[in-house]
């Protein structure tokens, strides 16, 4: 009875409560545009558990009483906290989030805010690429973001070679890159100006939802799109001139004289008549030039609630500063996004992009440096001159050469890449989207080689060729996903399931006829196999090849009172590249995180820290990007075989087929911190990552009775592992002067666990070498001990034994300490790759004004310097060889000269150089319009701006740049006569209207 009248005594006092009780209804909007914002997340600050979600039109409707206080949270955006004064009708605006951990990072097949994120991934603004110079946006990021290295290179139009963490493969190691969602190998068709933001996804566990294709790490991109509310034209272009900055230093006349004199001498050879021989050509000089590079770009956005869309057109045009380098790209993009209603939206995006490439030819960059420098290239009468005859038949005139060529081949592609998509929401958590993608390439190229004499017919051709090329691919995608979002009191979960399917093929189709009795006219018009009615001196050629993937995938992720993260993802994915009985893999990945700044117990604590997470996560992926068809038994038929007085075409496998190869495998685990202090003025990251990448793909010989064949199997290990740091503070004085330093740093430890059967097994690509215990591509050769003085001196090594030595060569380490050196005393002497990459950068701001300065550099690697030690005639001389050995005591590190002692050549220390350098990479003034004159002109806003980059570097490297690449991580750091990287000292506006 007692129960009764206290049970009817709490419904009498709750009574009057829930009769007041009322529905708060409202929309919430961006402060800036006036635009609704679906998705806002709403719940009670008194965490009862009951919340709500803004519909597409930002509207919301929520059970509630004036006093009531509401927290309004979305991903991109500040959260705010509002008490309800008036129950109908309120208007709530929010601001996009300036703060770092606020911000909306892109991750596979969806978004998240930075600080929910378990993993590491980078993210870098369109705005820090825009006015950077180059094709490739991902130029900018050299130097911007821990744990990647960036290559760059000077060649007019190309693409720097990306690695991120390392090298954990020895047959591709390029990231997948991710535009809009499509997969590509490469960006070429991307204008810099319609990038939005660029993601760079390091971690297993940021991976894992690529699977197959994600080992080598993700670039995802985010193009531009039209805001609800914006009516925007925006036009920006830069224009400026790229300088080579950095000759290599070789001999001049007067001293290659000396030193060839001097090698003459020392082989008791006849003094070459020099007589004929006055010039002095700086062969660099001929080759280079300063050249031009600009950039154009327009684009227009407008946006309502039902519709917004974007249209850009831009125009690039680059000149290598090797004389006839040049590359030329018009690109224009479109997207259009409709909602038809608040629950279904529709879109389409598009891009297309035509290139012309004239290269000029990079093999004259090493021919001017062992070019004699003692003959002009033209005669009097106009004529190339010829070679001296010490190097005639080897080493051409590079002007004749590079005169000759010009303009005589002509190489263009077109490219579309486009998409489609429609989404439905329903069941108000769940939303359903399927994508279609597509990615068109048709590329073309025809060449004409002339009729020419250099000098008196020491080179020459009398026979005209043309020759033609078709190549065309194409890649379709389809991805269908279904999202459930929800909030419940300190619950927030997302789920994501989906099927994606994949098909990319290509052909290509070339060929060449000769013209010996017709002169083809030097008009490209007539560049055509037709032109040339030889038929029997024609060569054809062509190939195709097809692959298709199909994947499932899923991810959770979980967050318990915004401060317990949990993510766990699950792909499962099927190759067409291996065997049927190895075409399915499954790649798992979890994660978690702990947001200890939101406990009580820091938070009151000490409040200088405003974030503080901890982080960790796992997973394991593939790599797939090796050949194709490595299953089955494909022949060369590029041999022949003699029967009596016939030739017969013959046919060999090109390797014996192993049908159970399959994808490489990455494990890799990472755990990491973040911070920020004193009200988000200092911001740390600080990240382990140890990745394990098994079963790589090597060749191995298998002897046989036609000789030795190789055969694929996956046998090896390559471990990467190390540190990346990210920090940064950012302050200002006054409301008029701001400034911001930040800095990263990263840390690398390459090195192959198993290759082979490890029984001395190793990959060898002279003076490159794989091997077990050593970063891949690791130098291997000699040890340089110095220079023999005296026979005394040689009588007491361990080369004692070999009649060849003599005073004046290089003495070498016996390593093995036998007594005596042969190929046993070979050992690694240097990593390509290196163990330290850095970046700082520096801003400053004061009203319109702003000074930018990046620099970058890296550290632990070694370049091996391989231009013209394969000697097979006499070359012009690096400088270094001024100092050569004439007797005892003059030298101790450059060896006689004399090069027929080959064994001076023998790779080995003595070609080995620092790779360390630092670069001041950017700097940029730049200044801001908000003048009430522009705004008279329809000009909402402008800025112009000045910058130069890779303004100077130092190095102790002797070539053109330290950054010595190499398209196989097998044969990486080798500097053959590497194209220079320019300085380049730019100028350009952006104009908003």
């Amino acid at each position: 009875m007692n129960v009764m009248k206290t049970c009817y005594l709490l419904l009498l006092l709750l009574l009057p409560a829930w009769l007041h009780a009322q529905q708060i209804s409202g929309s919430v909007k961006d402060a800036a545009t006036g635009a609704p914002l679906p998705g806002v997340t709403i719940v009670y600050k008194s965490n009862t558990g009951i919340g709500t979600v803004s519909d597409s039109d930002g509207s919301f409707h929520i059970k509630g009483t004036k006093g009531t206080v509401l927290q309004f949270q979305l991903l991109g955006y500040e959260s705010k906290e509002i008490t309800c004064v008036n129950t109908q009708h309120m208007l709530v605006t929010l601001k996009t989030s300036t703060k770092d951990m606020d911000q909306v990072v892109v991750i596979g097949y969806g978004t998240s805010r930075k600080r929910d994120l378990t993993g590491s991934i980078a993210s870098i603004k369109g705005e820090e690429i825009v006015n950077r110079p180059g094709s490739n946006p991902l130029a900018a990021l050299q130097g911007k973001v821990a744990g990647i290295t960036v290559t760059n290179t000077g060649r007019a139009g190309a693409a720097p070679t990306i690695r991120i963490r390392g090298v954990g493969s020895i047959t591709n190691t390029n990231p997948l890159y991710v535009v809009d969602g499509v997969f590509h190998d490469n960006i070429d068709f991307l204008n810099n100006g319609d990038i939005a933001s660029v993601e760079i996804l390091k971690d297993p566990s940021s991976l894992a939802m690529f699977g197959v294709q994600g080992a080598n790490g993700v670039i995802i991109i985010s193009t531009m799109k039209a805001r609800t509310g914006e009516m925007k034209v925006n036009f920006n272009t830069y224009a400026g001139i790229q300088h080579l900055v950095n000759k290599v230093k070789v001999t001049d006349a007067e001293g290659f004289k000396m030193l060839y004199s001097e090698q003459l001498k020392n082989l008791n050879s006849q003094p070459f008549d020099f007589s004929p021989y006055k010039a002095n050509t700086d062969w660099q000089d001929k080759i280079f030039r300063d050249a031009m590079i600009q950039n154009y770009s327009l684009s227009v956005a407008t946006g309502t609630e039902k519709n917004k869309a974007y249209l850009s057109a831009g125009y690039f045009n680059q000149d290598g500063i090797l004389k006839y380098d040049a590359f030329k790209k018009y690109m224009i993009h479109i997207n259009d996004e409709y909602d038809i209603n608040k629950n279904i939206r529709v879109g389409v995006d598009m891009s297309g992009s035509r290139w012309d490439r004239k290269n000029g030819d990079i093999n004259l960059v090493p021919n001017a440096l062992i070019a004699a420098p003692i003959f002009e290239p033209y005669s009097a009468d106009g004529r190339y001159n010829a070679s001296p005859t010490f190097q005639r038949a080897q080493v051409g005139n590079p002007v004749a050469n590079m005169e000759i060529f010009k303009d005589k081949a002509i190489n263009y592609g077109y490219r579309f890449v486009g998409s489609a998509f429609a989404e439905i929401k329903f069941l108000r958590h769940l939303t359903w989207k399927t994508v279609g993608y597509t990615d068109l390439g048709f590329n073309s190229n025809r060449s004409y080689t002339p009729r020419y004499i250099v000098g008196d017919s020491a080179q020459y051709n009398f026979i005209n060729s043309v020759s033609m090329g078709k190549n065309n691919y194409q890649t379709f995608q389809a991805d269908h996903t279904l999202k459930y979002e929800n909030t419940f009191g300190k619950h927030r979960l997302n789920l994501l399931a989906g099927l994606t399917a994949q098909y990319k093929g290509g052909d290509f189709i070339s060929g060449s006829r000769k013209s010996p009795s017709i002169a083809i006219p030097d008009n490209p018009d007539l560049w055509y196999l037709n032109t040339s009615p030889d038929l029997e001196s024609q060569v054809n050629n062509g190939s195709g090849e097809e692959q298709a993937f199909k994947s499932y995938l899923f991810r959770a992720n979980y967050s318990f009172n915004n401060k317990y993260l949990f993510n766990a993802s699950f792909r499962r994915d099927g190759t067409s590249k291996f065997g049927p009985n190895k075409r399915w893999g499954n790649f798992p990945a979890a994660g978690a995180a702990w947001v200890i700044s939101e406990e009580p117990f820091l938070r009151h604590s000490i409040p200088a820290i405003n974030f503080l997470k901890l982080k960790a996560s796992w997973g394991r992926l593939g790599n797939d990007k090796i050949g194709n068809y490595l299953y089955y038994p494909l022949l060369n038929t590029g041999n022949s075989a003699v029967f009596g007085d016939k030739l017969y075409p013959a046919a060999v496998p090109q390797f014996i087929p192993n049908p159970n190869i399959h994808w490489e495998v990455m494990e890799g685990t990472d755990a990491g911190i973040e911070l920020t202090l004193f009200n988000e003025r200092f911001t740390l990251e600080a990240d382990y990552y140890h990745r394990t990448t098994k079963d790589i793909l090597v060749n191995l010989d298998i002897p046989g009775a036609i000789g030795t064949t190789q055969s694929q199997t996956n046998a090896g290990t390559i471990l990467n592992r190390g540190f990346e740091f990210t920090a940064g503070w950012g302050d200002g004085i006054g409301k008029d002067f701001k400034y911001s330093v930040s800095g990263n740093l990263t840390t690398l430890k390459n090195k192959v666990l198993a290759i082979g059967d490890n029984i001395g097994y190793n990959i060898t690509n002279t003076p490159s070498r794989t091997i077990v215990g050593y970063p891949i591509g690791g130098f291997y050769g000699y040890i340089q001990d110095g220079i023999f003085q005296s026979t005394e001196e040689i009588e007491k090594s361990a080369q004692k034994s070999d009649p060849r030595i003599k005073p004046g060569d290089i003495k070498f380490v016996d390593v093995n300490e036998d007594g005596k050196i042969t190929d046993k005393d070979r050992t690694y002497i240097g990593s390509p790759t290196p163990n330290l990459v850095y970046g700082l950068s520096f801003n400053l701001r004061y009203k319109g004004w702003g000074l930018d300065v990046e620099t970058q550099g890296s550290g632990g690697n070694k370049v091996f310097v391989n231009r013209g030690r394969n000697k097979y005639a006499v070359f012009n001389y690096e400088t270094n060889r001024l100092n050569r050995w004439t007797g005892p005591g003059t030298s101790n590190k450059e060896p006689i000269m004399d090069d027929t002692r080959g064994w001076n050549l023998e790779p080995s220390t003595y070609f080995i150089e620092p790779g360390d350098y630092f670069r001041i990479r950017f700097i940029q003034l730049s200044y801001n319009f908000n003048a009430s004159w522009m705004q008279d002109l329809k000009i909402k806003s402008g800025r112009l701006f000045l910058n130069a980059q890779n303004l100077k570097t130092f190095t102790k490297v002797s070539g053109y740049t330290p950054e010595v690449g190499g398209d196989s991580p097998i044969r990486m750091g080798v500097d053959e006569g590497t194209y220079p990287i320019p300085a380049t000292f730019m100028a350009g506006f952006n104009l908003n209207f």
